[in-house]
């Protein structure tokens, strides 16, 4: 039995978004002017007519929107001169995801989105507002009856993850786009104001480096801030749902997320750990699914934060099907091998301070500022050795009918688990001096859209070869 659902007439507004600040706003504002000066521009007038255009499209398309919910799939519809329809095979959906903003609350509607493998990178295949009645019925049909055993996360452990997986960088990126349109907005500079009153506030710092580095620091503080703050809001409320066949999460503050997806749709899990996790001792849990989320490089994260037994008997209960087999690999427990993994921090190590020796001799009045650069480089080299050590001691590899490598990945340790179907590469890399230690690189790449790529290093080239041919029936 098939059944019908419309859009939610909020959807005219997420139809009309791209061009707030092209139409909307200038709209407005001359608005505004007229109200205050009685005066109306020939410009005002064309974005006025413009902005009436295409609310007219908006919501026409609207009210062209069809959702049909069958046994066999979902089809959508939608379009006014030029219509376009879809049909979704349940099987082949990965993930539904629904959201609810503080606006969409007060008019109980959500965005609906639905995604596959398959569709545009960077959004989701569909994405659509719906009453909250109409979401949980579409949700029902798709799915099943909700027969969930709730798993529920102390604000602790959330904000652990949230401390721990920030980054001053993912700060910049949320917060610049943010002061820009709000300084476009209100008519003024306000990046540049952020900027002396940074400078302002960190002059008054005595220290032994030049003012810029307390600037930077600043900032970067700032970022880290903006950042942590995004995360917390983002996970707090961390729920996880299970079933036997699907998984669903819910998060967030303001912005509530619901997103259920079945365990066949998940192409890999992976626990990692950050540096600053290490501190705590804490690592987490999350799975790549197909489509994910409104970013197609988004993965969901099932556990926090926990201790590293806490985390393995979550991932035992939630993912049996992808317990390790086959032959575990790893280097070999030698002093030669481990100065194999050394060799590249130390190289860098002597690069480093061989430039700064030189900077320091070419550049005498910059002497504190590469003094303050030499120490953070070598404080990142001395991170990286430590990791190589771990890699040393703690990489390995499994391939039968699951894959298994525990391994670094940038600068976080990382263990990932995948079925062996969905590897699409495995790559062996071999060196000179690899060739003449018959040792290998293996490098596995995961079949999805973020495209999950491990490598483990130092293996012996036969058993790769053993275990490749075993699994896969195929002569390296």
């Amino acid at each position: 039995m098939k059944k019908e659902f419309r859009a939610h007439p909020l959807m005219l507004v997420s139809l009309i978004k791209p061009f707030l600040f092209v139409l909307v706003l200038p709209v407005l504002k001359g608005v505004i002017q007229y109200i205050i000066k009685r005066r109306v521009t020939g410009v005002l007038t064309l974005e006025l007519i413009a902005f009436m255009i295409i609310t007219l499209i908006a919501a026409l398309r609207c009210r062209s929107f069809r959702l049909i919910c069958g046994k066999s799939g979902v089809t959508v519809k939608m379009g006014v001169l030029f219509k376009s329809t879809a049909f979704i095979s349940v099987n082949k959906l990965s993930s539904v995801q629904t959201v609810r903003n503080p606006i969409d609350a007060v008019f109980r509607a959500v965005s609906y989105r639905i995604n596959t493998e398959a569709g545009p990178k960077g959004k989701s295949d569909f994405d659509f507002k719906l009453s909250t009645k109409d979401s949980a019925e579409v949700s029902r049909l798709l799915y099943g009856e909700d027969n969930y055993t709730a798993v529920k996360f102390s604000v602790f452990k959330v904000a652990v993850m949230a401390a721990t997986t920030s980054s001053a960088v993912s700060g910049m990126l949320i917060g610049v786009p943010i002061i820009n349109k709000t300084g476009k907005l209100l008519g003024i500079a306000l990046n540049n104001i952020l900027l002396d009153e940074i400078n302002s506030v960190s002059s008054g710092f005595k220290s032994y480096f030049p003012p810029i580095v307390n600037a930077i620091t600043l900032v970067f503080l700032l970022s880290y801030a903006v950042s942590f703050v995004y995360s917390l809001f983002k996970y707090i409320n961390f729920k996880l749902f299970l079933e036997k066949e699907k998984l669903e999460v819910r998060s967030g503050f303001f912005v509530r997320s619901r997103s259920a997806f079945k365990k066949s749709s998940v192409n890999d899990v992976i626990i990692y750990q950050t540096p600053l996790m290490r501190i705590f001792k804490r690592y987490a849990m999350k799975v790549s699914v197909g489509g994910y989320g409104g970013s197609k490089s988004e993965t969901a994260v099932i556990v926090p934060s926990g201790r590293r037994g806490e985390i393995k008997r979550q991932f035992q209960a939630y993912f049996p099907f992808l317990a390790p087999d086959g032959k575990l690999m790893h280097a070999r427990r030698d002093i030669v091998t481990k100065n194999r993994f050394l060799y590249l921090p130390g190289l860098y190590f002597i690069i480093t301070v061989a430039a700064s020796v030189a900077l320091t001799l070419i550049f005498p009045k910059f002497g504190r500022l590469t003094l303050f650069l030499t120490m953070v480089a070598c404080a990142i080299i001395m991170y990286y050795a430590y990791l190589s050590i771990y890699e040393f001691r703690l990489g390995k590899l499994k391939i039968g009918r699951n894959i298994y490598a525990q391994t670094v990945k940038g600068f976080n340790a990382c263990e990932l688990h995948c079925p062996r179907e969905n590897v699409g590469q495995i790559k062996i890399i071999r060196t000179i001096p690899d060739i003449r230690l018959n040792t290998c690189k293996v490098v596995i790449s995961v079949r999805s859209e973020s495209a999950d790529t491990v490598k483990v290093r130092m293996l012996n080239y036969g058993e790769v070869k053993k275990s490749i041919s075993d699994s896969y029936g195929i002569e390296v």
